[in-house]
């Protein structure tokens, strides 16, 4: 199974071309706001490079959010563009889940939001413990559940803001940035399971409202 994974939904840019459990290419760029004008060369450079096509592709899986707004729906809509030209089954991949993959026990994960919150879930090995959710800072004690021996392992983009919110709990942290990697694996996982996403309904799991500005008039009054 030719799978192309694709991770926008914080900072980093990446691409990750698998061929069934063989890791072909994986290539990131750390660079803030800049996926539009990445995206779609990371894509193209990694197939070159593989010396496969986009016809090639059995299945894309993109990292369907939390996250940045822009960015995900930059990764979702590249993801549908190539399954609708290629024929290729699309996954939708939790983007907390594709983080919290080769954890062992439990693990709070976190990715930043704004005005005080962070995106943030729980899980103990396969097991969701606290679904993702777009969580205040304030309300963290209530949302955790009791700590197992050992206490919570805690990482990602976020995770600094969780531990300046409890700084008196023992968190054990892990270095886990967003990785297309996993988030092929996740999907080829949900393929074999036949969790595909519905490609005309497949939509970002942003959380929270898109906030809108009102666009400025050209003439006053």
């Amino acid at each position: 199974m030719l799978t192309l994974g694709i991770e926008t939904a914080a900072d980093v840019c990446a691409v990750a071309l698998l061929d069934g459990d063989d890791l072909l290419v994986r290539s990131a760029v750390h660079v803030p706001r800049a996926h539009g004008r990445r995206l779609a060369p990371l894509v193209a450079e990694a197939l070159a490079h593989a010396g496969r096509d986009a016809a090639d592709l059995d299945l894309v899986a993109v990292s369907a959010g939390p996250g940045s707004y822009t960015g995900l729906r930059i990764g979702m809509s590249t993801a549908k563009g190539l399954c609708l030209s290629t024929g290729a089954g699309l996954a939708a991949v939790p983007t907390l889940r594709a983080l919290a993959d080769g954890v062992g026990g439990a693990v709070v994960v976190a990715l930043p939001s704004r005005r005080g919150e962070v995106y943030a879930a729980l899980y103990d090995g396969d097991a969701e413990v606290r679904e993702p959710t777009a969580l205040a800072l304030d309300d963290l004690a209530g949302w955790l559940p009791p700590a197992p021996p050992g206490g919570f392992a805690l990482g990602g983009p976020g995770a600094g803001r969780i531990a300046d919110a409890d700084p008196e709990r023992p968190w054990r942290r892990l270095a886990l940035v967003p990785d297309a990697v996993a988030v092929a694996r996740r999907g080829q996982a949900e393929a074999r399971a036949g969790r595909l996403a519905d490609l005309a309904a497949a939509e970002p799991a942003y959380l929270k409202p898109v906030a809108a500005v009102r666009p400025r008039g050209i003439f006053p009054g």
